[in-house]
């Protein structure tokens, strides 16, 4: 709420009288001419009226006792339609019930609040998923190299610009020169106190970096990464078929009870000790390359997003089967790699993941044949068949919609796409040869690193 009367190109303007909580946040915002909204709020909106049917006391307290059932986020007001002024009674009824009223003139639509909302929780986000994206490679270089708290929670300070303190006994020292601080309750280790100037982070980006602070500590327990050493070594050998799934009972203990099918999951290697703290219940196993965790599949799914690594994840399969399942898993890690986010056995049986699972070998045929001379006359004459190429692909075989991405007549992708089957041998416009494109096109973005532009 504070944040909206302090834009003065917004124009919202905060009535006579006692202060108000503008602290409270804001979800979205709803505008409604109802008396009583209830039905339509889910908590922290902040509700637009221009007080059409508020014509008495009993509309007023109608109106803000519904709010303050909801728990809504405040009230912005419209003057200049319904009323010139908040009616007295809505004013007195809602700082009983604490909810903060702003007034907005005439000349500012509702639909400029809403997009001042829209636009300032998009940048939040979009802060946090920068920050996130920078600070999860280095914390996770930092656990596989076991530095102390201290040094992570430094490096972590370097990168947002901040200072970060734990203190173990909730003391601190006095914040001066207009820095701000905020604080997040890490277990076992005491408080993360962030230290900074300008906004403060994101309640999330807080706890993350609370988790791997926590993780930081548990690797210095030699027994416990030792342990998760050896059950990676186990479970790359379950894989190469070399052990039996059945001898990690005998050899690790688990599963401590017999279970129907097992799920196997696959994250950045050097992650082990954080995920021994998300999933206490599950097998974890460091391999070089990657963290292996095992659960039953009766657990339900691991909770994934929170953690804010990529990750992928295997069917449920009877644990006999368990190494294929770690295969699965590690296949859907390097397209997690890729796209970023969870990939789950779901999103496997998709043209990505098959070429994703095939050699290299393999897939340069289709790249040399069917990319390479169209790259080479491109780059020579400066056409752009490859780009025609990956337009059709992405419209799934339409001209009319290839010409309309790529801003051109439909005439003209046809006599490109000729072009295309005179220089390859292949046709652009039948499916099997269709088909081979997108093969060709992925496997090209695979060996250069990249994501093609129709999954982008």
């Amino acid at each position: 709420m504070r944040d909206l009367l302090a834009d003065s190109l917004l124009g919202l303007t905060e009535p006579p009288g006692a202060s108000q909580d503008l602290d409270r946040p804001i979800t979205w915002v709803h505008t409604t001419e109802l008396q009583d909204p209830a039905r339509y709020l889910s908590g922290g909106e902040l509700v637009c009226t221009v007080g059409l049917l508020l014509q008495s006391p009993q509309d007023c307290r109608t109106f803000a006792d519904a709010l303050a059932r909801s728990n809504a986020a405040g009230v912005c007001f419209g003057t200049g339609d319904g009323h010139d002024v908040v009616p007295a009674e809505l004013m007195s009824r809602c700082r009983t019930h604490g909810l903060p009223v702003v007034v907005a003139p005439q000349n500012v639509p509702f639909e400029t609040v809403s997009r001042f909302v829209a636009d300032y929780r998009l940048g939040s986000e979009l802060a946090a998923a920068r920050a996130t994206n920078t600070l999860v490679p280095e914390l996770i270089s930092a656990l596989r190299r076991r530095e102390p708290v201290r040094r992570l929670l430094d490096r972590a300070g370097e990168l947002m610009g901040c200072y970060f303190i734990l203190d173990e006994q909730e003391t601190r020292p006095p914040v001066t020169d207009g820095a701000a601080e905020a604080t997040v309750r890490i277990p076992e280790l005491g408080t993360l106190v962030w230290i900074g100037r300008g906004d403060r982070p994101d309640p999330s980006l807080l706890a993350m970096i609370g988790r791997f602070a926590r993780a930081a500590q548990s690797e210095h327990d030699i027994e416990a990464a030792l342990s998760r050493e050896r059950v990676g070594q186990l479970l790359s050998l379950v894989e190469r078929r070399m052990l039996l799934p059945d001898a990690l009972h005998q050899l690790v203990g688990w599963p401590d009870t017999p279970v129907a099918s097992v799920r196997c999951s696959a994250w950045p290697g050097g992650a082990g000790a954080l995920l021994s703290l998300a999933f206490p219940g599950a097998l974890v196993g460091d391999a070089p390359d990657v963290c292996l965790v095992l659960t039953d599949a009766d657990t339900g799914d691991l909770a994934a997003e929170a953690l804010s690594l990529p990750s992928g994840h295997s069917a449920d399969v009877p644990i006999t089967e368990l190494g294929p399942a770690i295969t699965q898993a590690r296949i859907a890690l390097s397209l997690a790699h890729q796209h970023g986010g969870s990939i789950g056995p779901d999103q496997l049986s998709t043209l990505d993941s098959l070429i994703q699972q095939l050699p290299s070998a393999q897939l340069s045929p289709f790249v040399a044949q069917l990319i390479e001379p169209l790259e080479r006359i491109d780059r020579a004459r400066g056409t752009q068949h490859v780009l025609t190429l990956r337009a059709l692909i992405a419209a799934n075989g339409s001209l009319s919609e290839a010409a309309r991405e790529l801003y051109l007549h439909t005439n003209t992708v046809r006599h490109r796409l000729t072009r295309i089957h005179e220089i390859t041998g292949r046709d652009p416009l039948r499916f099997d040869d269709q088909t081979a494109f997108a093969i060709a096109l992925r496997a090209r973005d695979r060996a250069s690193g990249g994501v093609s532009r129709d999954h982008g």
